[in-house]
């Protein structure tokens, strides 16, 4: 298995999503065909595209990356307040992390096509090795976090800071306090460091909910990212926004269609997977205190089991 597919799945994995998705895509694409024919203005359309490390022996697929993005989209930054062109196909391209490899290797190919990005940066660990990651086989055990004097020297016209707390923190499994300390406190430190307002943020491990994305407004965020791969910018003044991991080790044809956001069919999915699993939990507990009886899942658990839906990944140990 290829080292920096670990977070994903085997090749099995990677390879039924991509055959879901290459249908998704090519039924989208006869759709929007049909529109266009029947005179039909088609809305702009962008992903966000979110990558981790970047290591120095994968610079040349990771450049091969952006010549394909260039090609099949129009960059755009990740605070986008404009409404998307009609007809247009748009990307942005994001960091969770911040780590030097992401300065080394990947930048310099950006700024070479003059595509804007964003790194979230974990406040308390600038200039340190990453300290979440505990297992020493991870491929990104001994990637370190840029350090405070490199990341305000940055062209802030083509790359932009955003927090991603100051521990790298699982926000569900704090108290409402902790949280709301980890979201104003690494925003005050990166503002403290840049000498300019930090106003994105994307979730560690894309762990949120609505009570963590309002905790985040109230921190002063202007928009936060999870790892929901939906299409974003829909509205100009989108709050919540999704975005979809590639890796400089995608299969060609995997990064093309998850460019052109034909990995949008997996939320629905997910979302009906995590209720059904809800009620069938409850189902049996209702079984098991009833005897044999058998009870239904009353309307108020299946509306329940929307509202409790957290997105991102199990724990702190399998970063998306």
């Amino acid at each position: 298995m290829n080292e920096l597919h670990r977070k994903t799945g085997g090749t099995g994995t990677r390879v039924i999503k991509l055959a879901f998705s290459l249908i998704f895509y090519s039924g989208n694409w006869l759709w929007c065909r049909l529109r266009e024919l029947a005179g039909t203005e088609l809305p702009g359309t962008c992903v966000v595209l979110y990558y981790h490390a970047v290591p120095s022996q994968y610079r040349s697929r990771f450049a091969n990356q952006m010549n394909v993005l260039m090609r099949c989209a129009r960059p755009v930054k990740s605070d986008n307040r404009q409404p998307l062109e009609s007809g247009v196909h748009h990307v942005a391209v994001v960091f969770h992390d911040a780590f030097v490899s992401v300065c080394d290797n990947a930048l310099p190919e950006l700024a070479r096509h003059n595509i804007p990005s964003t790194l979230f940066a974990p406040s308390g660990y600038l200039g340190r090795r990453q300290g979440w990651i505990t297992d020493k086989e991870h491929p990104d055990y001994g990637e370190i976090v840029v350090d405070a004097e490199r990341l305000k020297s940055f062209n802030r016209d083509l790359v932009s800071v955003g927090s991603h707390t100051i521990t790298h923190a699982d926000l569900s499994i704090l108290t409402e306090k902790d949280a709301l300390d980890e979201l104003e406190r690494s925003k005050i430190d990166l503002e403290a460091v840049l000498g300019r307002p930090v106003q994105l943020f994307a979730f560690p491990y894309g762990r949120c909910n609505e009570s963590l994305a309002n905790l985040a407004k109230q921190a002063g965020y202007q928009r936060v990212f999870t790892i929901k791969p939906q299409l974003a910018f829909s509205e100009p003044d989108e709050f919540v926004s999704g975005s979809c991991s590639v890796s400089p080790t995608d299969w060609n044809l995997e990064f093309r269609l998850k460019l052109l956001g034909a990995y949008h069919w997996m939320p629905p999915i997910y979302r009906f997977r995590h209720r059904t699993g809800l009620l069938l939990k409850s189902w049996a507990s209702r079984t098991k205190q009833n005897g044999l009886e058998v009870n239904a899942p009353s309307p108020d658990e299946t509306k329940a089991a929307g509202k409790t839906e957290l997105e991102g990944s199990p724990g702190p140990q399998v970063r998306p």
